[in-house]
C-alpha cells in the first residue's frame, strides 16, 4: 500500500523558493474524505482500535495495519460534509501529518515534501514555515518532529508485522455482514491476528515480542476485528453525512504530539 495516499502534486520544501509560504490550518480534513483505509502505527493501535476496525492488507513483506473508515471504496464515513473529522474519534497520525511527508533518498537521507495542490496554501494568512531571517519557524521544527516521529513508527510497525508473519499469526480472512437494512457488505484479502494461534505461542516467542517492545501491541488484538466497530462502520456509511457536532463539541486536530488528536473545546 502506498504511504503517498491522498497526495496529489508533492513537492520539496526550499526555504528560498518558499519563504513567504503559509499554511492555514483551519480545512479540516476533507482530503481524507475519499479515502476509506488509513495506514496505521503501532504505537496508535490502542486508541485506534476504540473507533476503527484494524486490519492488515497488502501480500508478504507489504502486509501493513490499516484502519477502515468504511467499507465502500472512496468513502471515509469519518469525515462529514463540512470535512470535519467525527468528534470524539481518534485521528490517526497519517491523517495529521498532512499535508508534509518526509521523503527518503536512496542513501536514506530525507528531505521534507509538502501536497502543493493542498487549499490550505497561501501567503496572506496562516502558519508560517519560515522567519524572516529565513530560518524555521516553531511550526515548521514542531512538523519535522512529528514526521520524524512518524516515520520512525511506521519502521517499528513493519518490524512487528515481520515478527507477526515469522510467528505466523497472520491469516487471511472474509467477513461478510448484513445491515438491519438488508445490505450486505463482503469484506476479503484482509489479514487478521489468529488469536488462538497468539495465545498458542512458545515463551520464548512471547518474550522475543516484549523484548522488542511489541507485547503492548499485541493488547490490542481482541479489538483489531471487534464486530460491533465493523457494524457501527456499516452504519455510519448508511447513515450517510455525519454530524461534526455530536457530545464534546466540534473537533479540530492538532499534530503537536504522536498520541494529540483534536481539541473537543
Amino acid at each position: 500500500m502506498s504511504t503517498l495516499l491522498l497526495y496529489k502534486e508533492i513537492k520539496a520544501l526550499n526555504r528560498d523558493q518558499h519563504k513567504a509560504l503559509k499554511l492555514k490550518t483551519d480545512k479540516g480534513c476533507e482530503f481524507a474524505a475519499g479515502t476509506h483505509i488509513v495506514p496505521l502505527a503501532g504505537l496508535e493501535f490502542f486508541q485506534a482500535a476504540r473507533s476503527y476496525p484494524i486490519v492488515f492488507i497488502g501480500e508478504g513483506d507489504g502486509l501493513s495495519p490499516i484502519a477502515l473508515m468504511g467499507l465502500k471504496q472512496g468513502l471515509n464515513s469519518f469525515v462529514g460534509d463540512s470535512g470535519q473529522w467525527r468528534s470524539n474519534t481518534y485521528v490517526p497520525a497519517f491523517i495529521r501529518r498532512y499535508p508534509f511527508v518526509l521523503a527518503q533518498s536512496d542513501n536514506d537521507e530525507f528531505t521534507v515534501c509538502f501536497d502543493e495542490a493542498y487549499a490550505g496554501w497561501n501567503e496572506e494568512e496562516g502558519r508560517e514555515l519560515f522567519a524572516e531571517s529565513g530560518e524555521n519557524s516553531p511550526y515548521l521544527d514542531e512538523m519535522i518532529q512529528f514526521l520524524q516521529n512518524f516515520t520512525a513508527e511506521m519502521q517499528r510497525t513493519r518490524q512487528f508485522v515481520a515478527m507477526l508473519r515469522e510467528m505466523d499469526l497472520l491469516v487471511p480472512r472474509t467477513l461478510k455482514l448484513t445491515h438491519v437494512s438488508g445490505e450486505s457488505f463482503v469484506l476479503k484479502d484482509f489479514h487478521a491476528v489468529d488469536e488462538e494461534r497468539f495465545l498458542a505461542l512458545a515463551d520464548e516467542q512471547v518474550l522475543a515480542l516484549n523484548k522488542a517492545g511489541f507485547l503492548g501491541f499485541n493488547n490490542a488484538f481482541e479489538d483489531f476485528c471487534d464486530i460491533k466497530r465493523f457494524n457501527r462502520t456499516i452504519d455510519r456509511d448508511q447513515d450517510g453525512a455525519i454530524s461534526t457536532h455530536g457530545k464534546g463539541g466540534s473537533q479540530s486536530v492538532y499534530r503537536t504530539g504522536f498520541w494529540t488528536q483534536c481539541d473537543n473545546s
